[in-house]
């Protein structure tokens, strides 16, 4: 599957095609540091063709290569919460340092935040969270059209560091009354 936007962004359903620029892009510690510690750091060979092959499983699928004038760029998904909170999506992205600052990160959430409303009608909401760092993705949410919604005090701990997370959303029925 491959979802094309205006800007030579797309992405692209996870395929063998990615593997061998996967790893050395993902293999940054300017990347892992603003992700969850699950993200490994150093991230290996090994690291990529399980990515790859996780998510070959998802109907429809929840994570996607994004893709900048035909490279790999960086990666962009969900995770559909569960139970009683089975209404709500986290979303996560990441961007290959090469491609920092050339307005990628924002256009691919937008894509694949149309994507995830159209094809997962039970989610009522997506959220985001940010560590207190990374102002830069922050910006990339607003531009996408999330909107603040908390910043939960004292909710990580980080390279020995305990900070503020910032969460952002998109509330479905919000959108769909502009649309």
């Amino acid at each position: 599957m491959k979802i094309e936007g205006k800007n030579k962004v797309s992405l692209v359903t996870w395929n063998d095609s990615h593997f061998h620029s996967l790893y050395p892009l993902a293999n940054n510690p300017n990347i892992a540091r603003s992700l969850r510690d699950s993200f490994p750091s150093p991230y290996t060979i090994h690291d990529a063709r399980h990515w790859i092959e996780h998510n070959i499983k998802f109907n429809p699928p929840q994570n996607f290569a994004i893709e900048f004038e035909g490279q790999l760029a960086g990666s962009i998904g969900c995770q559909v919460g569960k139970d009683e909170l089975r209404t709500n999506m986290e979303i996560g992205f990441w961007i290959g340092e090469p491609f920092w600052g050339k307005g990628i990160a924002s256009e691919a959430l937008v894509l694949f935040t149309e994507y995830a409303l159209r094809k997962f009608p039970e989610i009522k909401r997506i959220y985001s969270q940010v560590f207190d760092f990374n102002v830069a993705s922050m910006k990339v949410l607003e531009n996408a059209g999330f909107e603040p919604e908390a910043i939960l005090r004292h909710a990580y701990i980080k390279n020995g560091k305990v900070g503020d997370i910032f969460q952002y959303v998109i509330i479905r029925e919000e959108v769909e009354k502009y649309e």
